[in-house]
């Protein structure tokens, strides 16, 4: 009757024996993750379009015009000319006018309107500085704009 064995003796015999190797191997395959990739064309304007499965890239100039093949049941073949893509996945908004933290940003900021966020801090600090929870009288910035003549000193 053989005693127990210690776990190095155990690693020792399947290391003699290859099985330690085809271990890892399986180990190593199993853990690695998938490199699955999306590709994504970023335009100068801020937008995105993300391929879908099976779509392809093609690239020309402006210069120079890029044809799409098409074979008809008579077999006669017509090139036509392939106009750019124009979908796209992001459009960014269009930015207001108004400087963070002016005045007119501060008369058309909603408070709490998205939350907590940066924009509600900055608008806390700097535009409601009488701390009653809106921009109008009282506030510095709004009595010494062209609007603070309707305040009453």
């Amino acid at each position: 009757m053989r005693g127990p064995r210690s776990l190095a003796t155990e690693v020792l015999m399947l290391t003699k024996g290859g099985y330690m190797r085809k271990l890892i191997a399986v180990l190593t395959l199993l853990a690695t993750p998938v490199a699955i990739g999306e590709t994504v064309i970023n335009y100068d304007d801020g937008s995105t379009y993300t391929l879908t499965e099976g779509q392809e890239i093609y690239i020309s100039n402006t210069r120079s015009a890029l044809f799409k093949r098409q074979l008809m049941k008579n077999k006669d073949t017509f090139f036509r000319v392939q106009k750019p893509w124009s979908s796209r996945d992001y459009v960014p908004e269009p930015q207001d006018p108004f400087v963070v933290g002016g005045h007119d940003w501060c008369k058309a900021y909603v408070p709490w309107g998205e939350g907590l966020t940066f924009d509600m801090i900055t608008w806390q600090k700097v535009c409601d500085d009488d701390n009653d929870g809106k921009y109008g009288c009282g506030d510095t910035r709004f009595n010494a704009s062209e609007d603070g003549g309707v305040c009453s000193s």
